[in-house]
């Protein structure tokens, strides 16, 4: 018998990673590239088209089935079409049938959905999710998304939109969000949120060099902060407090067996915050809840969104 194979295609808001995946969920052949987040709807398609066509050709013997894309931004999940906003810097991403688009391009049956609910589909199959069936799957990185399952299943709300997690309300006094909203949760505390601590925050001057650009020393503030440098957790300390209110109204809302940490700024977070996480959410939920509720760090890195868009693709079209 023939084995299959699918494509996972991760739009991240950093990189584009393009991967091929067999059907024990083995990553075979990965391209990645970060020159994506400024190109419009046609000009991204065909460079995932690109990016497929090198690995066929790497792997010409192989038999796809199907490409599962992850999209950063909120999704029509039944239109296979983007909203109007996403982590990716053209302006032009409303409306958009980014679905249709690759599945022309590149002839194959393709699924779009959230990034986030992909990421967190491999954690519930491979990752730390194993095991569980009420799960909230929360990324923060250059954004922050969120995926939801019930018995085990993505729960995508009525459109397709739903575990937005980073368009949640916590101050309502905040920095102004792409959405429109002010005091996201995205706004304040995902890779925009620690770009603002480096500008503004005085006492973070000191430690980069003037060689270094925002994505550089975001890295070098975290990386200090999990050392234990007392300007760097000085200046990070006010992201405890809005984490931690992100994550009880998690708790409160769906009430999840554990809250599964991923993302780089988000493991980063777990590393720095730990105690002080856990004590904010004991003071602020009943007992009951908060011993049964366990707050995960996610276990396959950069390669779950791929990993995701691969199971939903068997999934979806083998009735796996």
């Amino acid at each position: 018998m023939t084995e299959k194979f699918a494509l996972g295609i991760d739009i991240g808001g950093t990189k584009l990673r393009v991967g091929l995946v067999n059907e024990k969920l083995e990553m075979l052949d990965l391209m990645v590239t970060q020159k994506h987040r400024m190109l419009d709807p046609e000009s991204l398609t065909n460079m995932i088209t690109a990016c497929i066509s090198q690995l066929i050709d790497r792997h010409p013997e192989t038999k796809l089935i199907g490409a599962g894309v992850g999209y950063p931004g909120p999704i029509n999940f039944l239109k296979g079409s983007t909203f109007s906003y996403c982590n990716l810097l053209s302006g032009e991403w409303n409306n958009v049938p980014l679905q249709k688009m690759i599945e022309r391009k590149v002839d194959l049956p393709t699924i779009l959905d959230n990034d986030a609910n992909l990421a967190g589909l491999a954690e519930m199959y491979l990752g730390a999710g194993q095991g569980l069936s009420n799960v909230v799957y929360l990324t923060i990185s250059t954004g922050i998304g969120g995926a939801i399952f019930i018995n085990k299943k993505i729960y995508r709300g009525f459109l397709g939109s739903a575990g937005e997690f980073g368009h949640m309300v916590i101050d309502i006094h905040g920095m102004e969000c792409k959405c429109g909203n002010k005091g996201c949760f995205m706004s304040q505390v995902s890779g925009l949120g620690l770009e603002k601590i480096v500008r503004e925050d005085s006492s973070c001057s000191f430690l980069f060099s003037s060689q270094d650009d925002n994505d550089d020393c975001v890295k070098k503030l975290l990386e200090l902060a999990i050392s234990g440098h007392p300007s760097a957790l000085k200046a990070v300390q006010p992201l405890a407090h809005q984490i931690s209110t992100g994550l009880l109204n998690i708790v409160y809302i769906l009430n999840p067996e554990a809250i599964v940490v991923g993302g780089s700024l988000g493991k980063a977070f777990l590393k720095i915050f730990s105690s002080s996480l856990n004590q904010y959410l004991k003071s602020y939920l009943p007992e009951e809840v908060v011993s049964q509720t366990k707050i995960l760090e996610a276990k396959l890195g950069d390669v779950n969104g791929i990993l995701g868009g691969a199971i939903l693709v068997f999934d979806s079209l083998e009735g796996g």
